[in-house]
Formats: C-alpha cells, structure tokens, sequence
C-alpha cells in the first residue's frame, strides 16, 4: 500500500524533473566553426584579404591541435557589425 502510494506520487515528479533535464540539453546549440578557405568563400573575398583581416584583429583564428578555424558565430556577428565585409559576386 505504501509503495504504491509513494511511486504514484514520485513517478509523475521524476518523469517531469528528466523531461526538463532533457529539453535544457536539446536547446543548447553546437558550436559552428569554418575553417580559413570556407570563411574567406563565405565572405566572398581573397585569400590575401582574408589574412590581411586577421592580422588587422577582425577576424580571430583559432587553433585546436593542429587546427586552424574561424568560429561561424563571431564571423556572422563581425558582419552584422560591419567589421568585416561579404562581397556578392
């Protein structure tokens, strides 16, 4: 009897307690990286421009291992701020 009653009362609690855990899990984003050549296709520019970006700081290059990648986000947000420029062909 006891038992019934504490697992009719804590099921639903535990059931909604995962159900949040999971969609908190679920909306947090992936980070996106490029790496130099698709950013600088991205932007529509030269190679040289490109680097002639970073060097200016406009454009952060970051290295995991051996790795060289722009981050998607900061790129988009350079943009929007018109720090850097995407050229239409």
């Amino acid at each position: 009897m006891l038992k019934g009653f504490v697992a009719s009362i804590l099921k639903p609690i535990i059931t909604e307690a995962v159900a949040e855990a999971t969609a908190k899990q679920n909306t947090t984003p992936e980070k996106r990286y490029y790496t130099p050549e698709q950013a600088w296709e991205h932007l529509h520019i030269s190679r040289a421009t490109f680097y002639r970006n970073v060097k200016k700081g406009r454009i952060e290059i970051l290295k995991m291992g051996s790795r060289s990648l722009v981050d998607a986000d900061a790129l988009d947000e350079a943009i929007e701020r018109k720090e850097i420029y995407r050229y239409k062909h």
